[in-house]
């Protein structure tokens, strides 16, 4: 008597379609869900073995910056666990090092150990340095949307502050949105002109001055002020609210036996001016302002392009955008990335069809080309989910 033989997993799914039916419709659902759940970027999540550094030092020389800031710091980064190479570059205004680890190396442990190396070398950097800021290099960290800024009314100052003040705020709120970088255009500045003359003649220096800019201009907490039941934080406001201010602010000259006040009008020409542009943006031959978005490492490019678009149309709808203010955007990763996911979806139907062509010739069914063709897709949504 011959064995029976046993039973495969096409006799199975045949035997039992309407189970194998709910089991295809099941994983459709499941790889449909899953295709929206996905995240849409133009680049993978890497991290490059690379950390850097970058510190800013207003009015310091470049010859002078290597040996107080830069020497300094590379000296004490050094002993960062895993560094292979140091590339530091200095100049006037800015110090940038970067270090260098093997390929696989735990970048987030390495930067926990040079935050650490940074905060005990911090004391030895001369006063006016700004804190330094140490960061991993990641592709995510590049801009996903930039726009230009232009207009024949506003003036290049009031058109910086628009973006500084109003429009860079709106738009960090967007879901996804890490920060929103502002260049270009003219920022306002009170320029004091001292008359080194009469500071000399009044027994007096620069770093008089700067100091009693330094601690009149703060904030500061009062304390609590305790009424019956009740406790109130208090706080005392020292900033400069207009030039006027900083013109009457007095400085006590002359001697103990002999105090005398004059202010700092007396010793200095105070301009309520705009700061020397460094950097000039300009589209089509016109001043503009640029804006950078710059997303979250996890966030979807498109959704956060497309939520910054929406944002931007609801502040035009709502009046709160100037009436002559042209916007015209000069980065849009998002178009790349549809453009790139519509040609893989092109490929894919393509191929799909010429599979099927080639099928269907050699097997001479419509039926197990049917079976076939619909097996791509089937394939496709399984491996997404």
């Amino acid at each position: 008597m011959a064995a029976k033989p046993s039973a495969s997993l096409s006799t199975l799914a045949i035997r039992r379609h309407i189970g194998t039916l709910m089991l295809a419709i099941a994983v459709i659902a499941m790889g449909i869900y899953s295709l929206y759940q996905m995240p849409v970027d133009l680049l993978p999540s890497i991290s490059y073995p690379r950390i850097g550094l970058r510190a800013d030092a207003p009015g310091v020389v470049p010859e002078v910056a290597v040996n107080e800031v830069t020497r300094p710091l590379e000296e004490a980064l050094a002993a960062t666990e895993g560094v292979t190479q140091i590339f530091s570059q200095t100049r006037e205004g800015r110090i940038s090092i970067d270090l260098f680890f093997q390929p696989g190396a735990d970048v987030d442990q390495a930067l926990n150990d040079a935050t650490a190396t940074l905060n005990r070398a911090r004391n030895a950097l001369p006063e006016t340095i700004e804190q330094p800021r140490l960061f991993k290099f990641d592709p995510s960290q590049l801009p996903v949307y930039e726009l230009a800024l232009t207009s024949s009314e506003l003036k290049p100052v009031d058109l910086r502050i628009f973006a500084d003040d109003e429009l860079a705020r709106e738009l960090i709120r967007v879901p996804g949105v890490a920060n929103v970088d502002v260049s270009g255009g003219v920022e306002e500045e009170i320029q004091v002109n001292l008359d080194l003359q009469r500071l000399q003649s009044f027994g007096l220096d620069i770093a008089d001055v700067l100091n009693a800019i330094g601690d009149r201009n703060q904030d500061t907490s009062g304390g609590l002020v305790r009424g019956g039941e009740t406790e109130s934080l208090t706080r005392l406001i020292g900033k400069f609210a207009d030039a006027d201010e900083i013109r009457n602010l007095p400085i006590a000259v002359g001697t103990p036996e002999n105090p005398q006040t004059v202010t700092l009008s007396d010793l200095a020409v105070i301009n309520d001016d705009i700061a020397e542009q460094r950097i000039l943006v300009t589209l089509n031959r016109q001043p503009a302002v640029k804006l950078s978005v710059q997303k979250q490492p996890d966030a979807n490019s498109v959704a956060v392009v497309d939520g910054v678009k929406a944002k931007l149309e609801d502040l035009r709808q709502g009046g709160a955008m100037p009436g002559d203010l042209q916007m015209t955007a000069t980065l849009d990763e998002s178009i790349f990335i549809r453009n790139s996911i519509q040609n893989v979806a092109v490929a894919g139907l393509s191929g799909a069809t010429l599979a099927a062509i080639a099928v269907l010739f050699f097997l001479g069914s419509f039926r197990q080309t049917l079976i076939i063709v619909l097996a791509i897709p089937l394939a496709t949504l399984a491996a997404i989910a």
